[in-house]
């Protein structure tokens, strides 16, 4: 018997059959979780970036005089992509909207990062805030 598992033992310790299968097995969730992360990390990325980019274009509509404040607002929630659209939280505030020599005009856009992704997985971890702000002096009117 102690022949038998001496031999058994031995052969086991050669044979390599299935060790691949068995590495990938303990690789593949790590795998996964870097390719999820890496995908997600650009999607929360892409959103803030184009929370920033309407935040901008809003404030410089404002400061041009151009658009009121719910059409600024409007035009900062257009640019943004589908998922986030809803979610975010817009403020506007002016210091002096009276007089165009002093007033500064402050755009701010807010979301959770959980919200700014596509498939929120590891967002959902950390309670993050996203907030991309733009602050413009007031332009005085273009007088010929």
């Amino acid at each position: 018997m102690v022949a038998f598992v001496s031999t058994l033992r031995g052969r086991l310790q050669r044979d390599r059959s299935g060790s691949a299968a068995s590495e990938f097995a303990l690789v593949l969730p790590l795998l996964t979780l870097l390719l999820f992360g890496v995908l997600e990390f650009g999607t929360v990325v892409y959103a803030f970036s184009a929370m920033q980019f309407g935040a901008t274009n809003a404030a410089r509509s404002l400061a041009v005089n151009t658009a009121t404040e719910a059409a600024a607002l409007a035009s900062a929630r257009a640019v943004l992509p589908g998922w986030v659209a809803n979610d975010v939280s817009m403020q506007m505030a002016q210091t002096n909207a009276g007089d165009p020599n002093s007033n500064i005009i402050r755009v701010t856009l807010s979301v959770n990062a959980s919200r700014a992704s596509v498939v929120p997985m590891l967002t959902r971890l950390v309670d993050l805030p996203l907030t991309a702000e733009a602050t413009i002096k007031q332009e005085l009117p273009y007088v010929d």
